[in-house]
């Protein structure tokens, strides 16, 4: 009885083996995203929203720039006297039109860039370099974005000078 058994059993096991493998789902690495949810769509936005970032922190383009916001974005940095303040999005840009409107010559611009994607959300970092008249102030800059209906907005930002 036991000949006739392994045969059977072994004939068992390798129709079960070839079920698993043939009904088994494709690995995440090589199911395709769910139609609107593209990795390589998401990043490209973002990059978009951050080439924007920069691009359009000008005097004449600031009200563009503020749409890449979202409307409750907490603007947050810390104080030499050890506080940290936080601005909402409307503190935020009069800064910054008060600021180009002294007429100096202004402008942002980021190294290190790193964006790590997450689920329709992402973070940033990067080393940033404001520029006052050509007089350069390293900083560090941490940007979180969110994609909503309207698309991707920054939601929160930190960020603090270098000490000098």
């Amino acid at each position: 009885m036991r000949t006739t058994a392994r045969p059977r059993m072994s004939w068992l096991f390798t129709m079960i083996a070839v079920f698993l493998v043939y009904a088994a789902p494709a690995s995440p690495a090589t199911t395709p995203p769910a139609a609107g949810s593209s990795t390589g769509t998401a990043r490209a936005a973002v990059d978009q929203v951050m080439a924007d970032y920069i691009g359009l922190y000008t005097s004449s383009t600031i009200d563009r720039w503020r749409t890449l916001f979202h409307p409750a974005v907490v603007v947050a940095s810390p104080d030499e006297d050890g506080s940290i303040r936080t601005r909402s999005l409307d503190e935020f840009v009069t800064r910054q039109k008060n600021y180009f409107a002294t007429g100096r010559r202004i402008s942002e611009r980021l190294e290190n860039v790193r964006i790590d994607m997450g689920r329709r959300i992402a973070r940033v970092s990067a080393d940033f370099v404001f520029i006052d008249e050509g007089e350069e102030r390293p900083g560090k800059l941490g940007l979180h974005l969110a994609e909503g209906k309207d698309g991707w907005r920054i939601v929160a930002v930190l960020f603090a000078y270098d000490a000098e």
